[in-house]
Order: C-alpha cells, then sequence, then structure tokens
C-alpha cells in the first residue's frame, strides 16, 4: 500500500491510464500539498495542450520551488554543481519542463537562454540539456556556440552531438564539414546507414515498436530514434537532408569496397 506522496508519484509514472495517473498526483498532494514533482507532473498532465496556461504555471511553480533554496543559499555556495544537493533536483526538473515547453512552441531564442541558464547551475549536465541545446544551435545555425558546446563537454564523438552537427553544416551549405560529421558519425554508432535509409524510405515504424520505452541502447538505431524523437523540430526544417545523407553514406561505402578490392588483386 502507497504510504507517501512518493509513493503516489511512483503509481502515477506506472498508471495505464490517464484518469488514474491524475488521481495518483491527487492523492500524493494531499499528503504533501507542497511537493514540487507531483505538482509538476499535474501541470503537465492537465496543461499539455494549453500552452498559454502552461507556461504561468511552471513560472509560478518554478518561483515556488526556487525560494527555500534561495534561503538556503543553494544558488550562490552550490551554482554549478546544483544536482548535486538533492533538495534542488524538483527545481530543476521543472526547469527542464520549462525548457521543453519553450520549444514545443516554438520560441527557440528563450529556449537557447533557459539551457545555459541550466547548465551554468549544473555544470556536469545530470538531465542532459547540452544535447538539447546542442540541437538549438543547429536550428538557428549557430556554429560558434554549438563548437564551443562541444568542447565544452570534451569533444566526445557522440550521436547526439554530430548527428546536430551535420545538420547544423548541412543548413550553412557547408557539405565537406557535414559529411565529416556523418562520416565520424558512422564510425560510433553501427547503426547510422540502416537508419538514414529508413528514414528516406519511411519505415522507421518498426524499428521505433522496437524501443525500450525505459530506456535506450548507446551507440544504436535506439540513440538515433531518441535523438529524432526529442528534436523533431530541427530534422524538420531539413526535408532533405536524410536523402543527402543516404547518398553520402552509400558513396563512402561504394568507395570502401572499391578500395578493399583493389587490394586483393594480385
Amino acid at each position: 500500500m502507497p504510504e507517501t506522496a512518493d509513493d503516489y508519484l511512483e503509481l502515477a509514472e506506472l498508471a495505464p491510464s490517464k484518469k488514474k495517473c491524475l488521481d495518483y498526483l491527487h492523492k500524493a498532494l494531499e499528503l504533501e500539498p507542497d511537493h514540487v514533482d507531483a505538482k509538476l507532473q499535474l501541470i503537465v498532465h492537465t496543461l499539455e495542450d494549453k500552452p498559454e496556461e502552461l507556461f504561468p504555471a511552471l513560472r509560478t511553480l518554478m518561483t515556488a520551488a526556487a525560494e527555500p533554496l534561495e534561503r538556503a543559499g543553494c544558488f550562490t555556495e552550490n551554482a554549478g554543481d546544483l544536482w548535486r544537493v538533492w533538495e534542488t533536483r524538483p527545481y530543476l526538473r521543472v526547469r527542464r519542463a520549462y525548457l521543453d515547453a519553450l520549444i514545443a512552441c516554438g520560441r527557440m531564442r528563450r529556449a537557447v537562454d533557459e539551457g545555459e541558464e541550466i547548465l551554468r547551475l549544473c555544470e556536469n549536465d545530470e538531465l542532459g540539456v547540452r544535447y538539447q541545446l546542442m540541437h538549438l544551435y543547429a536550428f538557428l545555425e549557430d556554429e560558434p556556440h554549438a563548437l564551443a558546446l562541444h568542447e565544452r563537454y570534451g569533444l566526445h564523438e557522440e550521436t547526439q552531438m554530430l548527428l546536430p552537427l551535420a545538420v547544423l553544416y548541412y543548413k550553412l551549405d557547408q557539405c565537406d564539414k557535414a559529411e565529416d560529421c556523418l562520416k565520424r558519425l558512422a564510425l560510433v554508432n553501427k547503426d547510422t546507414k540502416k537508419f538514414f535509409r529508413a528514414a528516406v524510405s519511411g519505415r522507421l515504424d518498426p524499428f521505433l515498436k522496437e524501443m525500450d520505452p525505459y530506456g535506450y541502447r548507446p551507440f544504436t538505431m535506439d540513440e538515433l530514434l531518441e535523438d529524432l524523437i526529442l528534436s523533431p523540430y530541427l530534422f524538420s526544417s531539413v526535408p532533405h537532408f536524410f536523402r543527402w545523407g543516404t547518398s553520402y553514406l552509400r558513396t563512402q561505402t561504394t568507395a570502401r569496397r572499391k578500395k578493399a578490392a583493389a587490394k586483393t588483386q594480385p
């Protein structure tokens, strides 16, 4: 039997229907009226289709969640490492939800500001904001900030960095750099070519159905699909990108095969 607000929140996350989810959230708030995570989920589930009501509700919750943290000095004493203070995590989840809401409504410049502020508070980026920020920079064709962000996080060859960088350079008509990003992406993610072919042919649904709803396998088709799902605005802005990328990747494969065949000839 659930005994705490957190117990009801966990049940809400696993609820088979929206009605049941909302029932659990209300029960959580009956036990703990100021439970930030429960309030957040209630706002998201009830106002997801009403953006003009969603924004003020999230801002109000953000302000309320920040007040005790400000009194405790968290924003000055723990700036840059806020996630390590357990009590700050619900507040940071509200900020992440606010970032997602900004993107959903097409307020991309404001979303960039919000993403950069979250990274200022949490430099280790436990919420994965850097990946969404990279897609925003690519969408806005902001190469300097995109490269600075990539460097800030170690220039790691990750799907969520290399794919938006490829889109960025494609948008800037710097196809040699876009091709280099795709080449590097194909080296670290073995499913890159398969993903591009499926995207071009409209056959992503079978792969989407196979995805684990509770996580994805890094450097696989799952990661590429997750990237597409979380940042659709970027990929819809370049309707011919996947066809162009498929052509390039096919050319690369053909060139490698010819090179391998030439080495085997006497």
